[in-house]
């Protein structure tokens, strides 16, 4: 499984980040468990008759007593939003996943925003210094407890957050000036599924213009530490059924590295 094999390759570095932080009791952590999620949440589920979490706890039996767990950690406020440590924290995952990618791909990875916030996170080099592909990192390590009273959708299938307006402006602003394909990778790592998962950017326009799943969250105690320009309240959460799997996003990039 290559996600598991992008967790032993940061392990060491996640340990000495995370050594002070309580984390869920399997967080970065791969197991059989996890395995059987994946296969029937999403190698065999499928968008017109998702399984509902019933269905799947009859089918996994460690599913019940994961989701309870999962509920009393996650339904409480654990602490609050702090930007500063957000971003540290998301750099995090980018430079795990870039230094990834940079072996499976045999292809530089750098960081794409240094001189423009506006554009992807990082990007994808050809040999002749060229972009062969953009994408951006967006970690999920919660689920959306709350995801089927607030959107309809389950928590497991609908929790892959974007911030709809930053994503918005975004797609608007490089729409003309990228030379490459843009990606957006969803890496999820819950207490049932775990996974590197990805849609194009051409999915999520479409996704957006339908305004399909979105909630406005309320204001957290972070918020009143940022621009307010930087506050993103309304939230879209991006379909997991019509995304691909990270084996697929490698075989993808491999097609456009000259």
């Amino acid at each position: 499984m290559l996600y598991e094999e992008l967790l032993n390759s940061c392990k060491s570095q996640f340990d000495d980040f995370f050594k002070n932080i309580e984390l869920f009791e399997n967080q970065f952590t791969w197991s059989e468990f996890n395995n059987k999620c994946y296969d029937l949440m999403f190698t065999q589920n499928s968008p017109d008759n998702i399984f509902t979490v019933k269905e799947l706890k009859e089918k996994i039996c460690e599913l019940k007593d994961t989701c309870k767990k999962c509920g009393n950690y996650y339904m409480p406020a654990r602490n609050k939003s702090i930007p500063k440590y957000d971003v540290i924290m998301g750099k995090q995952h980018e430079d795990a996943l870039m230094n990834f990618l940079e072996y499976k791909l045999g292809a530089k990875n750098e960081r794409a925003d240094l001189g423009n916030r506006s554009m992807p996170d990082c990007k994808i080099l050809n040999s002749d210094g060229s972009v062969a592909a953009y994408y951006e990192v967006k970690f999920h390590g919660a689920p959306f407890i709350m995801a089927l009273a607030k959107t309809g959708r389950y928590c497991y299938e609908g929790s892959a957050t974007l911030d709809y307006k930053k994503i918005e402006k975004q797609l608007n602003i490089i729409e003309d000036n990228l030379d490459a394909p843009l990606y957006y990778i969803h890496w999820i790592d819950y207490p049932c599924l775990k996974g590197v998962f990805y849609e194009t950017a051409e999915q999520v326009k479409n996704y957006i213009s339908s305004e399909k799943a979105t909630f406005e969250r309320e204001k957290r105690d972070g918020d009143d530490l940022k621009a307010k320009k930087s506050v993103y309240l309304k939230k879209m959460y991006s379909p997991l059924l019509e995304m691909g799997s990270f084996e697929s996003f490698i075989e993808e990039v491999k097609s456009l590295l000259k």
